[in-house]
This record gives C-alpha cells, sequence and structure tokens, in this order.
C-alpha cells in the first residue's frame, strides 16, 4: 500500500501538508491512501502498518525562504533539527517503527519552509509550493503504479 500522509495544524502555512493531500485526491487513483493528520508525534507509527511507501510532508523552519521545498533524506534525519514546525521528533518515531517491525520499506518526506502561521490561510508562496510537490509526487506515484 501507498500512504501520503500531510501533517499539520490548522495555523496559516503550517497547514501546507494538508493542502497537498488535498491537491492529491483528485490526481490519484483510490488504491492510494490519503490521509491529513494534525501534530501525529509517535502516533504516527499507527499509521505505517501494511504500508510499503509512505510519503510525509510537513512544514518546517529552517530558516530558508519561506515556501522553499526540501526533500529529506530519512537516513539523515539524526542530524536534522528542523523537520516540523511543531516538534514531531520524526527520527524517535522512525526507530521506534522499525524496532517494532513496522517501518515502510520506502519512506520519503518532504518539508516545505514556513511562512506565515498567524494567517488564517497558506500564504502564496507556501500555496505555489503545495502545487508543485502536488504535481511532483503525483507524477512519481503513477510511474510507480504504471
Amino acid at each position: 500500500m501507498i500512504r501520503i500522509i500531510g501533517i499539520g495544524s490548522p495555523f496559516g502555512d503550517d497547514r501546507v501538508g494538508w493542502r497537498v493531500v488535498e491537491l492529491l485526491r483528485d490526481r490519484l487513483p483510490a488504491e492510494v491512501d490519503l490521509v491529513a493528520l494534525d501534530r501525529p508525534g509517535a502516533a504516527l507509527i499507527n499509521w505505517m502498518e501494511g504500508v510499503h511507501w509512505l510519503i510525509l510532508i510537513d512544514a518546517l523552519s529552517s530558516g530558508a525562504a519561506p515556501g522553499s521545498l526540501i526533500r529529506i533524506d530519512p537516513g539523515n534525519l539524526e542530524h536534522e533539527s528542523r523537520l516540523s514546525s511543531h516538534d514531531l521528533a520524526l527520527s524517535g518515531t522512525l526507530r521506534l517503527a522499525k524496532s517494532l517491525g513496522c517501518l515502510p520499506s520506502r519512506i520519503d518526506i518532504y518539508g516545505i519552509e514556513l511562512g506565515d502561521c498567524q494567517a488564517t490561510t497558506l500564504s502564496d508562496a507556501a500555496a505555489l509550493s503545495a502545487i508543485q510537490l502536488t504535481s511532483s509526487i503525483a507524477d512519481e506515484v503513477a510511474q510507480y503504479l504504471a
């Protein structure tokens, strides 16, 4: 199973992962599971069972320009401290999933740099990056399923 999870919260650019999932709904076949989660923390492990390809999308704060798109190598998570806008502690969650035997064989992680978290909608930069990432993920999944 392929599962794509947008991680976020209802605050401004922090909802960018949710936006990518919304946009993917019209672009991917029903066999791809699309989920939007509100700051799941270690409960993310519950969404890994039976998944062979997991794609995670979250907002991050690294100091890059708002809307910057960063693909993160899961193997480098130990050295990353900017992976989430809400301290997901993703490296620890993935280590725990591995020890429990439920870590997917493929994991892709994407971060979109935060701009404004005080607004009720996405900034223009985050909205544009969400569209770009949606297109990239849809193309990659379509190639994989072909």
